[in-house]
């Protein structure tokens, strides 16, 4: 293999969906623009895009050594086994074969979510030796004994075992989380990576983590959205096209499937309208929660909570954020947060009762809110306070925009991740040739 970086091959669980599939879409698509040879490795495709490539069904790859049936039947004896006893499932042998599965063998690898029932860990190892590896942190499944998330569990600091929730996702059925997490601290013990992440507070978690004994370097690379969609707009235009009343007090809550999202938390914000409804208005006021499908809900007198499905479209959503006058957000623990972003961008202050990489995003008082994760009251306030403060809300969502424009454009993000996987390339050549 020469030593010009040329072909980047990125792996995560799916190419549509949530933040984490979005980042992955616009990173494939930030490198081809510049000129790199990228391909995406996903875990189930359903988008049509390319250079998008299903782990399952590659057309470079030879399927047929697979399809015998009584491998078919070991692989699904093992994983069930696996499943049955609480092992996080590693039965993916297409794994093995990341050089192969687009056509020739990558200069670099760079790796966004594992998890998902697709990829087997224990290739990490023999491919971080044989490849540049990459690892792009999004949550924080590497760290623990089977969670995407601990929500403020800390027992990934010390072994895992006595797993508090097994149905936080990847759910297992029975606790096996220590051993969970030890298998993959031997995977990591042989293996040689470079990580970055969008927030602080992921790489200082990281860091401490299980994961750090096989991390040769650390980058912070904070993330980005595209502003040429997420931009400012007219409120009341906004509202005309989603046949919103132009004089109701508008609050916008988003995340892929709504209230069932296990990572946020959408009872703090439905806690928190129970708080509001003793306010007394005559004005209406709407929650509009993207993502799900749940029927209407009225909340005391003159609360009204819309779910309006999922938003596919990145320039529809943006006319969510343009119409509301403030974007709610709760999450006990995340790494970026990129609605925080997307409604910054647009020019619409958020009310976060978040902790994780959420806090780095708003300046407190000035582009945003902050209240302590799982405090309804709080949050309640900090809503009632602002909504009876318009030119606070404008100040506000004015500075949002403009720090968003400074901070989070996807296109600095890009240009940092192109020449952090240059800088990686060389690194891994230079300890590998000493």
């Amino acid at each position: 293999m020469g030593q010009q970086l040329r072909k980047i091959v990125i792996i995560n669980t799916a190419d549509e969906g949530g933040g984490a599939e979005r980042v992955s879409m616009t990173v494939l698509n930030g490198f081809l623009e510049l000129g790199l040879d990228a391909w995406l490795l996903a875990g189930n495709k359903t988008g049509n895009h390319s250079r998008v490539i299903p782990f399952h069904s590659s057309p470079f790859f030879d399927y047929r050594p697979y399809m015998d049936s009584d491998l078919n039947r070991e692989i699904e004896r093992r994983r069930n086994v696996d499943q049955s006893v609480g092992l996080e499932d590693f039965n993916h042998p297409y794994s093995h074969h990341i050089g192969a599965l687009t056509g020739s063998p990558p200069d670099l690898v760079l790796c966004h979510n594992l998890h998902g029932g697709y990829f087997d860990l224990r290739a990490l190892s023999d491919l971080s030796n044989r490849v540049p590896v990459a690892l792009r942190l999004f949550d924080t499944w590497l760290q623990t004994g089977h969670c995407a998330y601990s929500l403020g569990c800390s027992r990934w600091q010390t072994g895992c075992g006595e797993c508090p929730d097994l149905t936080i996702p990847p759910a297992i059925l029975r606790d096996a989380s220590r051993i969970n997490y030890r298998r993959k601290q031997r995977i990591f013990q042989e293996s040689r990576l470079f990580v970055s992440a969008e927030s602080r507070w992921m790489l200082d978690r990281a860091r401490h983590s299980v994961l750090a004994s096989a991390v040769i370097d650390w980058k912070y690379i904070p993330g980005g959205v595209d502003l040429q969609v997420f931009c400012p707009g007219s409120r009341e235009d906004a509202r005309l096209q989603l046949d919103l009343d132009l004089d109701a007090r508008v609050l916008l809550y988003v995340a892929a499937q709504g209230t069932a999202n296990p990572y946020k938390d959408f009872g703090t914000v439905r806690r928190a309208l129970d708080e509001l409804q003793h306010w007394q208005t005559d004005r209406k006021t709407i929650l509009l929660v993207v993502g799900s499908n749940d029927p209407d809900q009225n909340v005391g007198g003159h609360i009204l909570i819309r779910h309006v499905g999922r938003v596919a479209s990145q320039l529809s959503l943006a006319v969510f954020y343009r119409a509301a006058d403030l974007v709610v957000h709760s999450a006990f623990e995340e790494t970026f947060g990129n609605v925080v972003a997307e409604a910054m961008a647009c020019g619409t202050p958020v009310v976060a009762a978040s902790g994780g990489g959420v806090v780095e995003l708003i300046d407190h008082g000035c582009t945003g809110w902050i209240v302590p994760p799982r405090q309804p009251a709080k949050l309640a306030e900090a809503i009632l306070q602002l909504l009876q403060e318009p030119a606070l809300c404008a100040r506000m969502g004015a500075a949002a925009a403009e720090a968003a424009r400074l901070h989070f454009d996807s296109r600095d993000m890009i240009r940092n991740l192109q020449s952090w996987c240059h800088e990686v390339h060389s690194a891994w050549h230079a300890q590998a040739q000493g």
